[in-house]
């Protein structure tokens, strides 16, 4: 972390006794609550459901927040501290149960880091799959073998038990089976991501893109992975080229955001953090804003993002670490 600090402050050197405080701030929370908790909601045959799923994160049983998928079953929550956290999904009373699952967020270093835990539904007594259309690509390709299929949903299954090592392998038997398997190569980047193994993440994502070139989900994968190895400058390109394709792809902006603030493009981070913000606003967003706001000697601007942080998140652990900010920030507008 105090590398982290150093390289920040020599980014921002004309900034303020506050300024400096506030990136204090913004360092310890990315070691200890800037994550991101992405994935799927899924069907048993590996396909979302027809309509949006409502999903909600708890810690410790207690309620955090809520979102609800987007039309590929995506969902994503940040600002998100180290621990173990349940993702439940919502029933939808008629083809599945709700269904929840343990998602374990364990950071190394202090750049915010993605995660990833899909959320394989669970179809109530007596209903059926939609039907046809909504299957994998890979379902409806004949030239794909069964083996490649079963190892395909063994990692998927053991994905959403959150046992990571035993599903790369399994989707390693998936690939070698079938050597195109998309979805396959898609998940053990993702898999590959979750332990830390960040040149193989990155090498599996590639794989996928080069199969599907024209799909999003691979380049959101590396370049979440390198912003979690803090490789800014290579991250961002290759994020906003993911924001131009699709501007609701979710989990992108605040990674995007970060890694432009720790480059010291102030005017196109705040524009990505709003946007990150009327997304699915991650509380982080709110530190990152309030941050270049006094960067640009805006006190009052800054203030008003640390006050709605705290107004949203009431038991955050750096409740005081914000409010001490809030008071030199207004030393600050008295002077």
């Amino acid at each position: 972390m105090r590398n982290i600090i150093r390289r920040s402050s020599r980014r921002i050197a004309r900034c303020t006794v506050v300024c400096a405080a506030l990136l204090l701030f913004v360092a310890t929370a990315a070691a200890q609550g800037a994550n991101t908790l992405e994935g799927r909601v899924l069907l048993p045959n590996n396909e979302p459901p027809n309509n949006s799923v409502r999903v909600m994160l708890r810690y410790q049983g207690r309620p955090l927040f809520e979102t609800f998928t987007d039309l590929s079953g995506r969902f994503a929550f940040s600002g998100l501290q180290g621990g173990t956290y349940q993702l439940v999904a919502e029933g939808d009373g008629s083809t599945f149960e709700t269904t929840t699952v343990n998602a374990e967020v364990i950071a190394f270093g202090s750049a915010p880091q993605i995660f990833t835990q899909n959320i394989q539904l669970r179809l109530k007594a007596g209903a059926t799959l939609p039907p046809a259309g909504v299957v994998m690509v890979e379902e409806l390709d004949k030239s794909v073998p069964d083996a490649a299929r079963k190892a395909y949903q063994k990692g998927a299954r053991l994905a959403a038990e959150n046992k990571p090592e035993q599903a790369v392998k399994a989707f390693q038997d998936a690939l070698a089976a079938y050597p195109q398997f998309y979805s396959a190569a898609l998940a053990l980047g993702a898999q590959y991501a979750k332990l830390k193994r960040y040149d193989d993440a990155i090498a599996a994502y590639r794989r996928a893109s080069e199969l599907q070139p024209e799909r999003p989900d691979a380049y959101v994968g590396i370049g979440g992975t390198l912003v979690a190895e803090e490789h800014f400058k290579e991250a961002i390109p290759l994020l906003r080229g993911i924001v131009e394709v699709n501007q609701q792809t979710p989990g992108v902006y605040l990674p995007l955001g970060y890694a432009e603030m720790m480059t010291g493009d102030n005017a196109a981070a705040e524009t990505h953090l709003l946007r990150a913000l009327a997304q699915s606003k991650p509380a982080l967003a709110h530190i990152y804003l309030a941050n270049i706001y006094e960067r640009r000697h805006q006190p009052e601007r800054a203030i008003a993002q640390l006050e709605t942080y705290l107004k949203e998140n009431p038991q955050s652990s750096e409740r005081d670490a914000v409010r001490g900010a809030i008071d030199k920030l207004r030393r600050q507008t008295k002077k």
